[in-house]
């Protein structure tokens, strides 16, 4: 029977589709009481302190021990030879090299389990502009390469990013070392000044990565290989993420009744959401919006060309 065949025959079959169904929620319910799950709860509950560091020394001592891993893929085997539409109930974490699946997740960190792609890899390398981004994640890292593929990473530093960054003090990256990875290798990266590329490999990479969600910075910088300078920055937290998204819909939807509402994240901790959420106001409503950038032209704490601009602004000629 052809794939297709096979295909059509379940997307007919109530019964099939049920159990596959009851297969994935009976597994979920497996994995979450299960004891890789218990270890990885009890690590985080015995940690000495509440810090990124303190975290990131608990991930790699869990990555160390990867008989988890075997554990895990000999669980997903049988279920997924003896039904093909079996799906892995583990929310994806994929790009256009890397696919994976989280494994664990809490409010310290993430534990996911993927495969990087060299003909992927070696694509984009070879692509207009795609061998020149250096990205600095915002968070801590830990990452194991079970197999390393013979990969070949290049290792860089950036000015610390902070509550405090500018683009006009975002200064340069730096390249600090290059170094072939070996099968089992453990990385730690503090995404908030260090980044790693991977800049060649001889075969695909099978990777465990812990990401810590603590003492995040609040963005992720990207910087130019090439020219070492600036290039773009981006949240790290969803929720500021989802805050820049919603206030720029309703205001493209034309979305008049909800300036009160999105007035109201004018004292998000984050100076980036502030800004646009002040952009949005004033495209809204600029008339009743001008209070309010008087307001953060005279008191916002951060001090970036942006702000210096929307003060000079609301000042007047005279200020020029």
């Amino acid at each position: 029977m052809t794939r297709a065949n096979t295909l059509q025959n379940w997307l007919t079959d109530r019964d099939w589709q049920g159990r596959t169904q009851r297969d994935m929620e009976g597994f979920v319910r497996k994995w979450d009481r299960g004891a890789v799950q218990q270890s990885f709860s009890d690590a985080m509950k015995r940690l000495p302190s509440q810090s990124a560091e303190a975290v990131a020394d608990a991930a790699r001592d869990l990555l160390a021990d990867d008989h988890w891993f075997d554990y895990l893929i000999e669980s997903l085997a049988t279920p997924m030879r003896t039904d093909p539409y079996f799906d892995p109930p583990f929310r994806p974490m994929s790009n256009d090299i890397h696919t994976g699946l989280i494994v664990f997740e809490d409010e310290h960190m993430s534990i996911a389990a993927g495969v990087t792609r060299f003909a992927e890899l070696a694509a984009r390398k070879t692509a207009k502009r795609g061998a020149t981004s250096v990205g600095f994640s915002g968070r801590m890292s830990v990452h194991k390469f079970v197999r390393a593929g013979g990969a070949r990473i290049s290792l860089w530093e950036a000015p610390p990013i902070t509550a405090a960054f500018t683009a006009a003090d975002a200064g340069r990256c730096r390249r600090t070392g290059e170094r072939t990875l070996a099968d089992g290798e453990i990385l730690t990266i503090d995404g908030r000044h260090q980044s790693y590329v991977i800049e060649a490999a001889r075969g695909n990479l099978l990777l465990l990565q812990a990401e810590i969600s603590v003492d995040a910075a609040p963005l992720s910088v990207e910087y130019d290989s090439a020219t070492l300078s600036y290039v773009s920055c981006s949240a790290t937290r969803d929720g500021a993420s989802r805050i820049q998204m919603i206030t720029t819909l309703l205001r493209k939807l034309g979305s008049d009744a909800a300036f009160p509402a999105i007035a109201g994240f004018l004292d998000h901790p984050d100076f980036f959401v502030r800004w646009h959420v002040m952009r949005e106001l004033l495209g809204i409503d600029a008339e009743a919006a001008l209070p309010h950038l008087k307001r953060m032209a005279a008191r916002d704490p951060h001090d970036d060309f942006a702000l210096q601009s929307w003060r000079r602004s609301v000042a007047g000629p005279a200020a020029v």
